[in-house]
């Protein structure tokens, strides 16, 4: 009775519209106030301990620091970039949106901050070459997807802190999963795209491509210097994502200009305010956490697998099952959070390497962000789009089927998420 008030208070008020770090916090009080003589001030402790973590510095400057490409010009010229090279096949600017979605995922991390960067920009253009917003929209919320795959990673550094992991391996095995993704769900675009009659924009241009290029090469050092800055010992994460951050702000100031000293505090409050509630969910799961570690959740969990699966890639397949339901249902990083500690302990039970297991997570969990009802992305892309939801979500299914496949060879094939880290220890 105990769990089940737990787990059932907690989706009552997931259900009724209570936020979700309220909802978390509120159904382990109650468990606490009736099954435990525990005094409540562990609240507010658990909740300190869950953020008080020099790792988890690097989630609020990555998030600022997509704030500031988003209006420092970065992703405009990265979009200008893509489009002169790519812009002219048929159906290119549906693969410019997925490729600039790709790069920018390089410097933020986020999806939705992907989504709203890249949209703002794309959906017009595709809408004045002919394609159908909603289409565009739809394309666009898929693309946004790679934002907590590629590193810089949120996503990878809340896994890499619930598990143990290195943030810095974590980081890097984002990598190959995302690209391959993105070749996947770039063949499919490209299939409608013909199929729909879609044509491209312009012509190939190779004066226009350099010209681009070098607009644009400022903003293409940003993951340069993340993964090069970690991978090379010069600094953390966490001093990584500092850095990324002031060279954002200084590249919008001093080089393309498009941040006025004066717009430095609402941009960087922008920032703060998405960071913050990030943070907020992080405290609150920190708590729920512990009263599913106090209830003895995940040895249920891992006792009930061990005793009725014996394969490893059963239990890998159950897993993403599992989290696809619950991503329907739960923002990626409440999700993360609270199935990390309870699902990591019987993969280790099994022998699965946990940062292939925490990059099939993360895979997982992103497709949350366009499925209905939760999928942030939907709604990002529809606000920048102006197509309500119900015209977008029909044309999601075949690429949200081909995200699926490509997670399914991501599960199979281990080495995709660890060969990286491998080669560089």
């Amino acid at each position: 009775m105990n769990l089940l008030l737990l787990i059932g208070s907690f989706f009552v008020l997931l259900f009724v519209g209570i936020p979700i770090a309220y909802a978390l916090c509120v159904s382990s009080i109650l468990y606490m106030v009736i099954y435990s003589d525990v005094p409540l001030i562990i609240i507010a402790q658990q909740m300190l301990k869950g953020v008080d973590s020099f790792t988890l510095m690097a989630i609020p400057f990555f998030v600022i620091a997509g704030s500031l490409m988003q209006n420092g010009g970065i992703a405009k010229r990265m979009v200008n970039f893509a489009k002169s090279c790519i812009g002219f096949v048929p159906g290119g600017l549906a693969v410019v949106t997925i490729v600039t979605s790709m790069i920018f995922a390089a410097m933020t991390g986020a999806g939705a901050a992907t989504t709203a960067a890249v949209g703002g920009i794309m959906i017009p253009f595709m809408r004045d070459e002919g394609y159908d917003a909603d289409y565009a929209s739809a394309v666009q919320a898929v693309g946004g997807i790679f934002g907590p795959l590629i590193p810089p990673s949120v996503l990878m550094v809340l896994y890499g802190v619930a598990s143990g992991e290195s943030v810095g391996d974590m980081l890097l095995a984002g990598l190959l999963p995302g690209l391959f993704l993105g070749v996947i769900v770039i063949a499919v675009v490209l299939y409608q795209c013909v199929k729909k009659g879609y044509k491209g924009s312009g012509s190939f241009d190779i004066k226009e491509v350099g010209s681009s290029f070098v607009k644009a090469i400022w903003a293409m050092l940003a993951p340069v210097i993340i993964l090069g800055g970690i991978y090379s010992g010069l600094f953390t994460p966490t001093e990584a994502s500092a850095v990324t951050c002031f060279y954002c702000l200084f590249i919008g100031i001093f080089v393309y200009r498009e941040i006025k000293i004066t717009q430095v505090w609402s941009v960087v409050y922008d920032g703060v305010k998405s960071a913050a509630s990030i943070m907020f969910i992080v405290g609150a799961t920190q708590v729920f956490g512990w009263v599913i570690t106090r209830e003895g959740i995940p040895q249920m969990v891992a006792e009930m697998f061990t005793s009725s699966i014996s394969s490893p890639l059963v239990f890998l397949f159950a897993v993403c099952i599992i989290l696809t339901i619950a991503g329907c249902f739960i923002d990626a990083v409440p999700a993360l959070l609270i199935f990390a500690p309870i699902f990591c302990p019987t993969a280790q039970a099994y022998g699965i390497d946990l940062i292939h297991f925490g990059v099939v997570m993360v895979v997982v969990l992103c497709l949350g962000l366009v499925t209905p009802p939760v999928g942030i992305n939907l709604f990002v892309a529809s606000s920048v789009g102006g197509q309500p939801i119900h015209k977008i979500i029909p044309h999601l299914p075949k690429l949200i089927l081909a995200i699926a496949v490509g997670t399914v060879f991501i599960v199979l094939i281990p080495a995709m998420s660890t060969a990286l880290p491998g080669l560089l220890k």
